[in-house]
């Protein structure tokens, strides 16, 4: 979908709007039953993330030496093609013909499901010989998987199987076990909506269980193409909740038609562009209000509406924009950098302004009216 395209799914969002209708995710209710002080939670649950973060390849490193301390193994894959070609090879080497295989937004990202069928490996096994599950986290310092489960019977059926295999995108980590139980509660929360503990289990790898195996399949598919942005990544601490897309007002009402992608949402519109390309992932970047909505209920204190002004600066910056928005942005930029404009009366300066944007811009974004008193005339009143 290219831009021009993408700017009319805009226009339905901004009508839609002010629907009564339209349910807003609010687990307020939630956390104060839980927590008296959220904040703290969710600051603490921000440094956590950005401690591995911000040392990520040392850590990927100690992570793989604690797991082989354990005997379990460990896959590095570049993209979904390397991951796919690895992940057969193990099938076919361990003759596994059914898997029980517990899908995930991650997985789908991957096509596991479609490589099963292709291949003709059933994804659910009475043997239980095979599980294949995408953790919700990873810990470092134990090289211990941490997983939240709808059921039990899904809990034991990988607890029991004799060949585990986890697949991990190369940010989902954190570096100690003792901060584990800070997630445990905010994926209760933010994922369940709930106050009570969710199901989940920390499965370690263990050198003693000779009878069972563990590999471990740690995949980048383009994420640390974010790695070289001081300011963008940041949004590889997003722990997959899926809070900011129920506050959304885009999302809601555009759902994941115009991505074109399995990730879809206020962090999609950060990181597809560096996941993807610039030329088709760019308009993302506009895709948001600028509300506010996602920061609120982040619970990792990601502050998604900076990171989407960082990406139209660098887009802007690197001429990566389509001509005319590019050129309309070099036009503002002169407009509101001109004193003798800036002076002028209200009603001249929304009249240059409504000029300067174009007609079919102006039907999809609101044109402000300034106000009556300049900048210049309310700073003379204060000497």
């Amino acid at each position: 979908m290219n831009t021009s395209e993408y700017k009319s799914f805009l226009h339905i969002c901004n009508r839609n709007l002010n629907n009564s209708d339209f349910e807003v995710f609010n687990p307020k209710s939630t956390i104060h039953s839980t927590f008296n002080d959220i904040d703290k939670l969710k600051n603490q649950a921000y440094r956590v993330r950005q401690k591995f973060i911000n040392n990520i390849v040392d850590n990927l490193l100690l992570f793989e030496k604690n797991l082989l301390s354990n005997k379990g193994k460990i896959n590095w894959c570049l993209s979904y093609e390397d991951f796919t070609e690895q992940l057969l090879d193990l099938l076919s080497n361990k003759k596994i013909k059914s898997v029980n295989a517990f899908f995930s937004n991650f997985t789908e990202e991957l096509g596991l499901k479609e490589t099963l069928k292709n291949e003709g490996i059933s994804s659910f096994s009475n043997e239980n010989k095979c599980s294949i599950l995408s953790p919700d986290l990873a810990v470092v310092d134990t090289a211990s998987m941490f997983s939240v489960f709808d059921s039990v019977f899904e809990m034991e059926l990988f607890l029991d199987s004799k060949i585990k295999i986890c697949i991990l995108p190369i940010n989902k980590f954190i570096c100690n076990i003792s901060d584990i139980d800070i997630f445990t509660h905010i994926f209760s929360i933010y994922k369940k909506n709930t106050s009570f503990p969710i199901l989940s289990n920390i499965f370690t790898p263990s050198a003693f269980d000779t009878n069972k195996e563990t590999y471990v399949f740690i995949v980048d598919n383009s994420r640390s193409n974010l790695l070289a942005f001081k300011e963008q990544r940041r949004i590889l601490s997003c722990i997959d909740c899926g809070a900011c897309k129920k506050v959304c007002p885009v999302y809601q009402s555009i759902k994941d038609e115009p991505y074109s992608n399995t990730i879809t949402g206020p962090v999609a519109n950060v990181m597809l562009p560096y996941l993807e390309n610039y030329e088709n992932y760019k308009h993302l970047s506009y895709n948001c209000l600028l509300c506010g909505n996602c920061s609120s209920v982040c619970p990792v204190n990601l502050s998604i509406p900076d990171l989407i002004l960082e990406n139209r600066k660098f887009f802007f910056e690197n001429k990566i924009l389509d001509f005319e928005d590019n050129l309309l942005i070099i036009s503002l930029k002169k407009f509101f950098l001109k004193r003798k404009k800036m002076n002028s009366k209200s009603w001249y300066k929304r009249y240059l302004l409504r000029r300067i944007i174009p007609k079919t811009t102006r039907k999809l974004v609101y044109i402000p009216t300034f106000s009556k008193r300049t900048f210049n005339q309310i700073q003379q009143d204060k000497i």
